[in-house]
């Protein structure tokens, strides 16, 4: 969970880390590069999920479910307005079903 600048949310949650490309939209990503990034500053949870194509960062199709990020909202103090999954997509094929339902319970 990271406090953000987005002006529309308080702060994003990631529960699930990566994804595939499926369309030509998925080429205008962000997440991919900032992936990259959190790689690069040594953020386990996005190691391998990228790879190079020319100069481009690409999705490679490695997906992750972080259980450990599940715990994270019952440390809140305060409502706020939360983007769940700004750096993946949690209806991917590769996130199960019943971790699905676990984000959706701690949702509720």
């Amino acid at each position: 969970m990271a406090e953000t600048q987005i002006e529309w949310t308080d702060s994003t949650w990631n529960p699930v880390a990566g994804c595939s490309i499926v369309t030509a939209g998925c080429t205008h990503c962000y997440a991919m590069e900032m992936a990259k990034r959190l790689e690069a500053m040594g953020i386990e949870k996005y190691a391998g999920l990228t790879r190079k194509t020319g100069k481009r960062t690409v999705w490679n199709g490695v997906v992750r479910e972080d259980r450990e990020a599940l715990l994270v909202p019952y440390g809140w103090k305060k409502p706020r307005k939360i983007f769940v999954n700004s750096m993946s997509d949690l209806f991917h094929e590769r996130v199960s079903d019943a971790f699905i339902l676990d984000v959706w319970k701690v949702r509720a």
